[in-house]
């Protein structure tokens, strides 16, 4: 696997992981931060990167640095032990 689509999915894992620590679903965030749900089920499923501007978007909207949902940050994700 490529080492960006395992970047990719490890970001996705932890925008999952901080989604469900705020008890957020994926259309609220969507929602939240005026971006299509289609859009962001494929960033979070690997098929497109989120895009910088995304990540700080969906960090406001989940009240976390957006430093959390990048590899390094934190408690590691399996995707981020691949990435390694």
């Amino acid at each position: 696997m490529a080492r960006m689509d395992l970047l990719d999915r490890s970001i996705a894992a932890r925008v999952a992981l901080a989604m469900s620590e705020a008890e957020v679903g994926l259309g609220q965030i969507a929602a939240r931060i005026g971006l299509d749900a289609a859009v962001l089920a494929a960033a979070m499923a690997g098929s497109v990167p989120f895009t910088a501007t995304d990540l700080v978007l969906i960090a406001c909207a989940l009240r976390c640095d957006p430093a959390d949902l990048l590899p390094g940050a934190g408690v590691l994700t399996h995707a981020d032990r691949e990435v390694a």
